[in-house]
């Protein structure tokens, strides 16, 4: 592991509000990394944009667990054992990841469509100094985030939108950041809202660098 990362998770009485600044519009991307280059390299700090690269799979209503077999779930699931993510539809840049309820963003034509898929975002996380990131999640439904290839935060299973504030602590240092998220049922909702400082106060959010020195557009 590049740097020692301790983390702390838990749930907070009360959410704060917080404001993610960035582009009014979401560009679709072009794919600007093969499969096995997904983090890309980090990017520079005192010149990135903001925001996640995300993959976004439709998922046919015959996959198998995608419909809740409760025969199937009687704990948290396994991302690494899903091969939800495998064939995703397109990439699309995002400045923020809250979308709120209601929805939808992948409708293809498929049987049960717009109902069921699932999105990977991938960023590199700065930690200044050693800091604790609080933020506000909500998913419906399953949702992973992983800072430095290290699962630091799941929660699995079908659920409403109902956004809780959490935190996790961070040594100071540089990070691939990845969050998994799949929908499966009922309504869809998610939100990742960043509540602690940003920027050289406490953490920064950017787009990876990659290979070919593609970034996003501001």
């Amino acid at each position: 592991m590049r740097n020692a990362l301790w983390v702390a998770v838990f749930v907070l009485a009360s959410c704060q509000e917080y404001t993610i600044d960035g582009p009014a519009t979401v560009p679709v991307a072009t794919p600007p990394a093969p499969p096995d280059n997904r983090d890309g390299d980090p990017p520079d700090w005192n010149d990135c944009f903001q925001g996640f690269l995300g993959e976004y799979t439709n998922l046919p209503a015959n996959h198998p667990f995608v419909e809740p077999d409760p025969l199937l779930e009687e704990g948290p699931l396994d991302f690494t054992t899903l091969d939800w993510w495998d064939q995703p539809s397109f990439q699309q840049f995002s400045p923020s990841l809250d979308f709120g309820s209601n929805w939808w963003p992948v409708d293809e034509g498929l049987a049960g469509d717009p109902a069921y898929f699932a999105v990977r975002w991938n960023a590199w996380i700065r930690a200044w100094d050693d800091t604790t990131l609080e933020f506000s999640l909500g998913s419906a439904d399953d949702v992973w985030i992983l800072i430095n290839d290290e699962l630091v935060f799941s929660d699995t299973g079908i659920k409403n939108f109902d956004p809780q504030t959490y935190t996790i602590d961070l040594e100071a240092g540089q990070y691939p950041m990845e969050i998994r998220f799949a929908h499966r049922s009922g309504e869809s909702g998610f939100r990742f809202r960043v509540l602690s400082p940003r920027g050289q106060d406490g953490t920064s959010i950017c787009y990876a660098e990659y290979d070919d020195g593609s970034t996003p557009a501001p």
